[in-house]
């Protein structure tokens, strides 16, 4: 998995460069074919392996790896944002009332979440760590259809912290960054599992 996960990355960066980065987070994002934290810490361990901390590896870190992968990653969560949008309203009309929760206690939330601005920092937070998954705040915010301006905002930038924190790591951990990477992965595996049951648990909670 390891070698064939650096032979496709080497390939993009040979033929696309920062172009390959963006499309294989669209790719990953999308699908996920791989690991999310193996295409920006892979590429940053190809693209900076031997370089010294200085203002220019940063910036070449910036330009190749952190600004290509947050536009892949930003768009690429349009594709779960879309689907949570479009059939999280049919969903809960159907099987609102099985669970509790309509559709005027979802516009409800929607209408604070926009008013408040702690709400948008947490989006921003959780967007920026890198352990919780993406796709999970993607379809919640499709779910209670927040503003695409906004989310469109607050995924890049939050995404732009994400990446460089993944890429410095691949970079500084050289060899050894798929530990890293895996260990991220199994925390991004742990979060969603515990968003699952929270959602579970409040089910259960408003039926009763």
């Amino acid at each position: 998995m390891f070698a064939e996960v650096i032979l496709y990355l080497e390939n993009i960066l040979m033929v696309y460069g920062p172009l390959g980065v963006f499309l294989a987070s669209i790719v990953e994002e999308v699908i996920a074919p791989i690991p999310s934290t193996l295409v920006i810490m892979g590429t940053s361990f190809i693209v900076l392996k031997g370089a010294t901390i200085s203002p220019d590896a940063f910036l070449k870190l910036f330009i190749n790896i952190v600004l290509p992968a947050s536009l892949g990653v930003t768009i690429g969560s349009l594709f779960v944002y879309t689907i949570a949008y479009f059939a999280g309203k049919p969903f809960l009309e159907r099987w609102g009332k099985y669970l509790g929760v309509s559709w005027e206690d979802l516009e409800k939330a929607e209408k604070k979440f926009e008013k408040s601005r702690s709400d948008e920092i947490m989006l921003f937070l959780v967007r920026a760590v890198p352990v919780v998954p993406s796709v999970a705040i993607s379809a919640f915010c499709g779910f209670i259809r927040f503003d695409l301006k906004k989310y469109l905002i607050i995924t890049f930038l939050g995404t732009l912290v994400r990446a460089f924190l993944l890429g410095f790591i691949g970079w500084q951990f050289g060899s050894l960054y798929q530990t890293a990477a895996d260990e991220i992965s199994y925390l991004e595996e742990i979060s969603l599992a515990v968003i699952i049951v929270a959602i579970v648990v409040y089910i259960i909670y408003k039926k009763k």
